[in-house]
């Protein structure tokens, strides 16, 4: 080869080879993209939930996730404003913070309040005295009270207005959130059987939470004031943080009662607590207090009894449960709990029962004339009680709601929740009919037709709830409000006067006689009690002999004022008299 010549290589590869190669550097190169994606990714900034109008998956802690750094206001993508960052560092805040600090803090627009303006320096001193006669004192202000604890404030249940939030950015994630919240299940199954949970009359909403409160990890929240309807078409929640405050008080002074008498068997732990997260589904941002309380396994009572999917349970497994397994002793102690407490919502729907047959008592807010004023207790656990009549007669009897036909109540008929009478569980000592007439003793008790009597509880209390109700008896209303913690006496004296009725008088004097009371169109007569049912024809009958009366007070039994209609009364008797004890 001469210089100045050059010679050609030619390297041949099979073209399968080649394909390979060609492969592998696409799939570097896609690798390398993907890389470089993440990385951006990652070191992209990140609002915190505060600073967003909406979050649509908010990340759990204080610090953003791995990789991601906290939103600068000299980031110009974070479409974050001055505003989302005073809001970050202000009121939404506000419960969080103090639930770390300990401290409590005041609404920047409650700095004046009950100041009253005015300049009277160059008046005459007549003048003076007129206006000073006429000045008005400064207005109280719970939120600068140093001596209301901050989960009594109503500022700790009141969230920020939507206006305030308005500029703020919808993130698709964030950082900040305490909480974890979902929604409550809409079924349950049990005993092998689908049931849609009832969505409850409340306009609050409710959710389930991660907590290290409980045992299990996790709890149930409910949230006032949240300016969200809970159904399409709904109204909005009505937001009154001062009575929403108040009823913390008084739940709260439930709950050391449930506590102190041995009742958290049947009556679920609640406590307040701070709130951070977004509404599962919207990612509208939560940063206030709410009522957390204990997660309770199991259905309505309503909802076992007559509901079910693909269809109700048989009647012979619902009657199975409620004759055999049926915990007696808490079904006992839950009647004393709601005469005791004065519950007036003791109904099917907040009536837990599990399939072991213990049953757990929820919703006890309407309890001792706190709220409902016309009510002195109402509980399906209790005769002499509407909701108890309704479940023995039928709804549209017991209320003497109008009708093209005549109501006729088929004889022998019983509803299940009729086994959930007291008497039907009282110990077996206690539980024996007795025959013969005569005025029952302090007790009161029943007397069914021809001189049967049945069961009594009297004072017979198990001994931790007959120390319990010693211990409220021997204190003054005063001293009770003092020792729970209810927000005034009113309703203290209505826990002091009920348990010395209770503990002096007997269970049953306390129901027919004792405060607070019932308005006499809505005082029922003691019925025999219906204790085991079976099943006839695919309906539910008394299973040994029941002969009830079907009578009804006189009165309108809505109202509980005198009849007022334009059809005659089917009532037959004065409500609140007792022919057992002439």
């Amino acid at each position: 080869m001469s210089p100045g010549q050059h010679t050609a290589f030619h390297f041949t590869m099979p073209s399968h080879l080649l394909l390979g190669v060609l492969l592998v550097l696409a799939g570097l190169i896609d690798t390398t993209k993907t890389a470089v994606y993440a990385q951006a990714a990652q070191a992209a900034p990140m609002l915190h939930v505060s600073q967003c109008r909406l979050c649509h998956r908010c990340h759990l802690g204080e610090s953003p996730p791995p990789g991601r750094r906290p939103a600068d206001l000299s980031d110009g993508n974070t479409a974050a404003s001055a505003d989302a960052t005073s809001h970050a560092n202000g009121a939404l805040g506000t419960a969080s913070s103090a639930a770390a600090s300990g401290a409590s803090a005041s609404p920047a627009n409650n700095n004046t309040a009950g100041i009253v303006d005015g300049d009277d320096t160059n008046a005459s001193s007549s003048q003076v005295a007129a206006s000073d006669s006429k000045r008005r004192q400064p207005e109280y202000d719970p939120e600068l009270d140093p001596t209301i604890p901050i989960e009594f404030k109503p500022s700790s249940y009141l969230p920020q207005s939507t206006r305030q939030r308005r500029n703020l950015p919808v993130c698709s994630e964030c950082y900040g959130c305490l909480h974890n919240l979902t929604h409550i299940s809409d079924s349950s199954t049990f005993m092998n059987n689908t049931y849609s949970n009832e969505a409850g009359a409340t306009s609050s909403w409710i959710f389930r939470a991660n907590t290290n409160v409980t045992r299990s990890g996790e709890a149930v929240v409910k949230l006032y004031c949240l300016p969200l309807p809970k159904r399409p078409g709904a109204k909005l929640p009505q937001c009154r943080p001062a009575r929403t405050a108040e009823v913390m008080r008084q739940l709260m002074a439930v709950d050391k009662l449930a506590q102190e008498c041995g009742f958290t068997d049947i009556v679920p732990r609640m406590w307040l607590a701070p709130v951070r997260g977004v509404v599962p589904g919207i990612g509208f941002p939560i940063d206030w207090w709410g009522l957390w309380m204990e997660y309770v396994d199991g259905i309505s009572l309503e909802n076992f009894i007559h509901k079910g999917k693909p269809k109700r349970l048989p009647p012979p497994t619902i009657a199975g449960l409620l004759n055999d397994r049926l915990n007696r002793t808490r079904v006992l102690r839950a009647a004393v709990f709601d005469l005791l407490t004065s519950q007036c919502d003791r109904h099917a729907q907040n009536i837990f029962i599990q399939e072991d047959g213990n049953i757990v008592l929820i919703d006890n807010e309407a309890c001792l004339q706190h709220m409902w004023l016309n009510c002195g207790f109402d509980s399906v656990l209790v005769p002499t009680t509407q909701k108890q009549e309704i479940v023995r007669l039928a709804n549209h009897f017991v209320l003497k709601l109008p009708s093209k036909t005549t109501i006729v109540m088929p004889k022998g008929h019983a509803d299940p929740q009729l086994l959930l009478d007291y008497r039907c569980n009282l110990p077996p000592q206690q539980q024996q009919q007795r025959q013969g007439g005569g005025r029952a003793g302090s007790s009161g008790g029943g007397k069914g037709q021809g001189g049967q009597r049945w069961g009594e509880l009297g004072t017979a209390y198990p001994p931790d709830l007959a120390a319990c109700l010693k211990r409220i008896a021997d204190m003054t209303p005063r001293q009770v409000r003092s020792h729970f913690g209810f927000p005034d006496v009113r309703v203290a004296t209505n826990l002091h006067t009920r348990a010395t009725d209770m503990i002096t008088r007997g269970f049953e004097w306390a129901a027919k006689y004792g405060a607070p009371q019932n308005a006499p169109p809505k005082r029922y007569r003691f019925q025999p009690p219906c204790c085991r049912v079976k099943v006839e024809a695919g309906r539910f009958a008394c299973a040994h002999p029941w002969e009830p009366r079907w009578e009804l007070p006189l009165g309108n039994p809505i109202t509980g004022k005198d009849w007022d209609k334009d059809r005659p009364d089917p009532g037959t008797y004065p409500g609140g008299t007792w022919p057992e004890d002439e």
